[in-house]
Parts: C-alpha cells; sequence; structure tokens
C-alpha cells in the first residue's frame, strides 16, 4: 500500500504538476470505488447482517421483505433464496433484488404430482466488491426453518437451481449472490470446434 501522503508530498515537491494530477487520480480512483462499493485493491468487507425475513404467502404469489437496519453504502444489493422442499438450502434458488429489499414471486403451490410444496426463504446482503454476508437470515430461524404453503392451485415441479454469479452453475453453492471469485472457468467438457474445409 502506498503512503499517499508521503508520496504525494515528494512528488509535489520535485514537481508540483504531476503531484496535482496523481492527487487527482488518487482521489478519482477513490471516489469510483466508494460509489461503486468495490476497492481496487482488494475484496470490501460485507455488508453487515440483515435483520429480518418476512415472508406472507397467497395462493400463487409469496411476498418476502427484508429488513436491514444497519449502516450501509450506496451499491448495496439483497439476495431472497428460496428452496422447494428443502430446509437445508443444498440447492436454492436465487432471487437477486438489486438495491430493493423486498419482491414479490409467482410460485407454483403443487409439484406436477398435485402435492403441495412447502417453501423455505432466507435472505443476506453483499456489495459488488464484497463476498456475500455469510450470516443469512432464514424465515423461522436457522435451526427451525419455517415452511411456507401456498394455497392456490397452480401445479409445476420447479426445475433444478442453477446457481448465481461466479459459483457453480449446478445450483450447489447457495449463498453466494454475485459470487466470492472474480471469474468463474468454464464448466464440463470443452465443446470442440469444428474445422473449417479449406
Amino acid at each position: 500500500m502506498i503512503d499517499r501522503s508521503g508520496f504525494l508530498r515528494e512528488i509535489k515537491s520535485r514537481d508540483p504538476h504531476l503531484g496535482m494530477l496523481l492527487e487527482d487520480l488518487f482521489n478519482g480512483v477513490d471516489g469510483v470505488s466508494n460509489q461503486l462499493g468495490v476497492s481496487p485493491t482488494h475484496k470490501v468487507q460485507p455488508p453487515d447482517p440483515i435483520k429480518a425475513i418476512n415472508v406472507k404467502a397467497g395462493t400463487d404469489h409469496v411476498h418476502v421483505t427484508l429488513t436491514d437496519t444497519s449502516q450501509v453504502k450506496k451499491g448495496v444489493n439483497y439476495f431472497v433464496e428460496w428452496s422447494a422442499n428443502d430446509p437445508s438450502f443444498a440447492n436454492p434458488h436465487v432471487e437477486h433484488l438489486g438495491a430493493s429489499r423486498g419482491r414479490m414471486l409467482a410460485l407454483p403451490a403443487k409439484d406436477d404430482g398435485n402435492t403441495p410444496i412447502n417453501y423455505y426463504f432466507r435472505g443476506y446482503s453483499q456489495y459488488p466488491g464484497s463476498d456475500a454476508q455469510p450470516n443469512r437470515i432464514v424465515n423461522g430461524g436457522p435451526y427451525t426453518p419455517t415452511a411456507v404453503q401456498l394455497t392456490g392451485a397452480s401445479k409445476m415441479t420447479p426445475l433444478a437451481s442453477k446457481g448465481s454469479g461466479t459459483a457453480a452453475p449446478d445450483g450447489s453453492q447457495g449463498g453466494k449472490g454475485l459470487g466470492t471469485d472474480l471469474q468463474r472457468p468454464p464448466q464440463g467438457p470443452k465443446i470442440p470446434v469444428p474445422q473449417r474445409a479449406f
């Protein structure tokens, strides 16, 4: 890490114009980083854990809101994950709320076999330049997730989750939001490129 004040003082004493230019560049990088919720040199700390998740079920819709009274910076993102019939969230579906702390979700009340689906919900926050907050708030509590059932007649067995961000594309890494890695390598076998005939 550069000691900016000492560095700029030394540069300004030798070349005042270059010193002013570098100071403006430093301030510009800091300003962009603060506006975007990132750091030019490292990951930023994730936001504090959100305080509560609220779930209200209807016939074929669920309204989920997140309560977050902690201090947050501009650029904070919120996520809600839902899991069908699995309170362990082994393969959750991720809903990226962006800056919003609430979403109305249209979900089927029953699977294709006409069996009511038990839905479980959890939420968390993340900055673009941080990992997701590891302390996810679970509807009903982490040890006693509360199932939510819809009362409508809609039927569909949800497909398997495909995850989000740079997490594994098989949905097995829930709670990652935008991801923890900057880049995820390609997954699965490479598709051969057809040879061109000349």
